[in-house]
């Protein structure tokens, strides 16, 4: 609603007050002198009653006031009163319209959500990916959108959203990881509760991963190898993406990744080709 609009309707309201108030002492007169002929021709009838028009009160203020007094000072403070009522409603109106300034759309509509909307959207919930915080709340996302940070270096974006989700989030989790802060703060806590892995073939202390082992004997062998081969050359970066309830953190460039889910039971039997070749090199890219 454009300001024009709201100041036209204020100025309505105001004067539907003060037209209303005097009609009604108008007719309040026309009732205590009985409707007489020397009060004129009425306007019209309603419920066999006559309506006169609402400025007639001052005609006959000016005409018959001495011989009815009290009437006409009744009638005046009435008329009066509707007069304070519409300043009143017009002071309501201004305060109202000062409001209302931060919802103009007239140069558009983009605006912060109030609190309600944010309770509507969703963002109180106890769990979820971690947004921010408003007053006294956690605003989380725990919904099936994806959610992306945008903030400059040393903004706080890793200790105040990465950090705290990955302390909280009970799913599966991929974090690409480039200076190792994220391993060294989270996977103690994680690992009570799934499998950590840290995956980075320039740290001695990272987990190995073999693609050989995904290839199958017989006459699958060769059509996988070259599958491997191919997707080694073609994904030479990573990118990871939220797919199902899975969680993925990345921060697009960097040899490390930490990998972290739920602990299930696994067999796994290496084939004899994958062990006949003991010196191939992992891909560089990250959980390929």
């Amino acid at each position: 609603m454009t300001p024009t609009k709201l100041l036209v309707g204020q100025i309505v309201v105001v004067f539907a007050i003060v037209i209303v108030g005097v009609w009604a002492a108008t007719q309040w007169c026309a009732h205590m002198l009985d409707y007489q002929p020397q009060l004129g021709t009425p306007w019209f009838a309603a419920a066999a009653r006559p309506i006169y028009k609402p400025w007639k009160l001052f005609e006959w203020w000016f005409h018959f006031d001495a011989y009815a007094p009290e009437v006409f000072d009744k009638a005046g403070m009435l008329a009066g009163a509707s007069g304070f009522l519409g300043c009143a409603a017009a002071i309501a109106g201004s305060l109202w319209r000062a409001r209302q300034r931060g919802l103009v759309t007239t140069y558009g509509s983009s605006r912060w959500a109030a609190a309600r909307e944010i309770e509507k959207a969703g963002l109180f919930e106890p769990a979820g990916v971690f947004l921010g915080k408003l007053k006294d709340h956690y605003l989380r996302h725990d919904g099936p959108e994806h959610v992306m940070a945008f903030a400059p270096t040393r903004s706080g974006k890793g200790v105040g959203l990465v950090v705290p989700t990955l302390l909280s989030w009970t799913g599966s989790a991929v974090i690409h990881d480039i200076k190792g802060e994220n391993w060294q703060l989270t996977s103690g806590w994680r690992s009570k509760f799934s499998f950590c892995l840290l995956f980075n073939p320039t740290d001695s202390r990272s987990a190995r991963y073999n693609p050989l082992l995904e290839v199958r004997r017989g006459s699958d062998e060769v059509r996988d190898v070259q599958r491997r081969t191919f997707s080694s050359i073609r994904k030479a970066r990573w990118s990871g993406g939220i797919i199902g309830r899975r969680l993925v953190i990345h921060s697009w460039s960097g040899p490390s990744c930490t990998c972290s889910t739920r602990k299930k039971k696994r067999r796994s039997r290496a084939s004899p080709l994958s062990c006949r070749i003991r010196n191939a090199r992992l891909p560089r890219h990250c959980c390929g």
